[in-house]
């Protein structure tokens, strides 16, 4: 093989790694940030009755959570009405906790932004120097499936069996502290968030993440299908 041809394999390989890292980040980030889901949330599990915070009161600190995740703000300092009583939304360990989260979402993003930036740049030199091209885009269309759904569906295997353990090891992974484990009588990130909260939240990830790639695998299906066509029809 020669060395032009490894190189393109090379290339190939690391683009549907940077294509699986661009839709499940996206994902995150479209599930994250999403307003109207936190309020279906609440509603859902009756929160703002559970922290004694009216729904739009707990809207607008939401609010701040979210512009301080996407680097908006500098700090999760501020006071809403608990209760009857001003005070100091969330507390100590949350605001610490929070860094650590922040810092995930921006390497997130950041992750996600250099995937996309390759991806363009493969797409790029694919349609000007690859041969073969229906052929080979469509084989990396079903590559990019095969790659991004089994360790996937594996998870979600697993999180069905048991969420909470598993929810457990991923902060174990990524987080280098035990902040993430918050008390309810004293953090409000709990009260906001129970672990029902982030079940669904990844539910949603993965059902959306799935649906992109059965697409991708639809398209390099039909690319193959009618790649053989047209090869028949001559």
């Amino acid at each position: 093989m020669s060395s032009k041809r490894i190189l393109g394999c090379i290339a190939s390989v690391v683009f549907v790694v940077a294509l699986v890292l661009v839709l499940l980040f996206t994902n995150v980030q479209f599930a994250a940030f999403n307003r109207g889901y936190y309020s279906q949330q609440y509603e859902k599990y009756q929160i703002p009755q559970n922290i004694g915070i009216s729904k739009p009161d707990l809207m607008n600190a939401t609010e701040q959570l979210l512009n301080y995740m996407d680097g908006k703000r500098d700090n999760l300092d501020f006071e809403m009405p608990i209760k009857g009583v001003q005070q100091e939304f969330f507390s100590e360990r949350d605001k610490l906790h929070m860094i650590d989260v922040q810092n995930l979402f921006v390497q997130g993003k950041l992750i996600r932004n250099i995937s996309f930036l390759y991806c363009v740049l493969f797409a790029v030199w694919f349609y000007f120097k690859a041969e073969n091209k229906q052929k080979r885009f469509s084989k990396l269309m079903i590559y990019t499936f095969v790659a991004g759904i089994i360790p996937v569906l594996l998870l979600a295997i697993l999180m069905n069996i048991d969420f909470y353990k598993y929810f457990t090891i991923f902060h174990e992974i990524f987080f280098d502290n035990d902040l993430w484990q918050l008390y309810p009588s004293k953090d409000r990130l709990i009260n906001m968030f129970p672990e029902a909260f982030f079940s669904d939240i990844a539910f949603k990830i993965v059902f959306y993440y799935i649906g992109e790639l059965i697409l991708l695998l639809v398209l390099g299906l039909f690319g193959l299908r009618a790649k053989r066509r047209s090869l028949n029809s001559k």
